[in-house]
């Protein structure tokens, strides 16, 4: 019962905080390895967090008429390639380069982050993105750790969003990959339907928080977001190398 209400209340937080800016796996999953849950268990759990998110952030989005409707369908079809290569192919890396991995992959997205937005002005920029989409499906279905986030940059310099656009236009797109996914490592998993159930519901309440709070202050308090998530994901890093 106690590690039911634990996973709700971490669901809660992963949902509020990938709503808003995404990343929050890179806390999420070593936080369930401690309380003993299996590697594989910990990705579902990971995955289906992902997929509260979704869901409950969408009304927020929808309600802000930010959506790029055409680019989410667009950007879907990488994903979700991206997403199905990343989650059936076992990635097996040692737990030292996958730490320089991820952190080199975050140093990258800060760079980005606290530099002005300017959109690649190339004629070949959108092909660029949409190859890079992959990437981030891949990514986000091996790892499930803070795909989000790189979703959302390569929509600004490479789409020309602003951070409120991207956010809530990733949403939408990362929907069908985030089912697959999710979907095949649950059935490789032996989690509980009950941690399934906490952890979803914890993610939607938190989502549906962290959607408002994104729409009410803009593209400006998205990118605050983004940026001290990701020197959040540094520290932590550093500390599991340390």
């Amino acid at each position: 019962m106690v590690e039911i209400i634990l996973i709700f209340f971490l669901g809660l937080l992963m949902g509020l905080i990938n709503a808003i800016s995404g990343g929050a796996g890179v806390f999420a999953v070593p936080t369930m390895l401690a309380f003993g849950i299996p590697p594989v268990n910990a990705l579902a759990l990971n995955r289906v967090s992902d997929a509260g998110t979704v869901t409950g952030a969408l009304n927020g989005y929808l309600k802000s008429k930010s959506i790029d409707w055409n680019l989410a369908f667009m950007i879907m079809a990488p994903l979700v390639i991206g997403s199905f290569v990343g989650t059936i192919t076992v990635v097996n890396l040692p737990d030292t380069i996958l730490r320089f991995v991820v952190l080199a992959g975050v140093f990258v997205g800060i760079f980005f982050l606290l530099g002005k937005a300017r959109p690649v002005k190339h004629k070949k920029a959108k092909v660029i993105g949409l190859l890079l989409m992959l990437v981030v499906g891949i990514w986000s279905g091996a790892l499930a750790m803070a795909g989000a986030t790189f979703a959302v940059l390569v929509l600004v310099y490479f789409f020309g969003k602003d951070y409120l656009v991207a956010r809530s236009t990733d949403i939408v797109a990362a929907i069908p990959e985030i089912l697959i996914s999710s979907t095949i490592l649950v059935l490789s998993s032996t989690v509980s339907v009950l941690l399934i159930v906490s952890m979803f519901l914890g993610s939607f309440i938190g989502a549906w928080m962290g959607s408002h709070l994104a729409v009410k202050h803009g593209s400006r308090f998205i990118r605050k977001a983004m940026v001290a998530i990701a020197f959040l994901m540094i520290a932590k890093v550093i500390l599991d190398m340390l």
